[in-house]
């Protein structure tokens, strides 16, 4: 692990022992997914986590008004996660959909014809959200991991993307992670000794 400008870099062992011994007094219901559009894969040179990290901060602090950057993590093409907002603080995310939640932005523009997913931050996008689950003992389905795209940018209402939505986590998202949601069951399922984390 590695920590600087307040954010901790971990690979996914870390991450897993590093969630295991922390203690958070929020409840959390949802898991939020999205991704960062910009900056993209281009703007990754894989020494970078930091400042990109950092400039999204600034972004979110001097352009948006917010009190700290908006997600609690942020997973790399190359996997790694960089810690964020504090966990006991509701995230700058989706409009009236923070309280209960967890935000993990996924770094890159998952659009189609955008970036092309890596393997390693495919998997690690599945296990961070995994770890969260058992963390904080939520079902896995599609009430407690959510998309932006599944809520207007206006009021936060869950319209599923009919309407008055991003294409957040990217149109091409669900295709490249196929069905996190059943990815995460078997995870859980498959190897819950390697996910005990509790």
């Amino acid at each position: 692990m590695e920590t600087k400008y307040g954010f901790t870099k971990m690979t996914l062992s870390e991450f897993e022992n590093w969630m295991s011994r922390l203690r958070v007094g929020r409840t959390i219901l949802k898991i939020q997914q999205h991704h960062t559009y910009i900056p993209s894969y281009i703007h990754f040179t894989g020494t970078n986590h930091f400042e990109r990290q950092l400039a999204m901060k600034n972004h979110h602090v001097n352009e948006n008004g917010w009190r700290d950057i908006g997600q609690h993590f942020t997973v790399f093409p190359d996997g790694t996660v960089l810690t964020g907002r504090s966990l006991e603080l509701s995230p700058a995310c989706i409009t009236n959909q923070n309280a209960n939640s967890i935000c993990i932005e996924n770094f890159g523009n998952f659009d189609l014809n955008g970036d092309v997913m890596t393997t390693l931050q495919k998997e690690s996008i599945i296990t961070v959200t995994a770890v969260l689950c058992k963390k904080f003992n939520l079902l896995v389905h599609s009430n407690t991991i959510v998309y932006h795209h599944w809520f207007r940018l206006d009021n936060g209402f869950r319209n599923n993307g009919t309407g008055g939505n991003k294409s957040c986590p990217g149109t091409n998202f669900l295709v490249v992670i196929k069905s996190v949601i059943l990815k995460i069951i078997l995870l859980l399922w498959l190897l819950p000794s390697y996910l005990d984390i509790s």
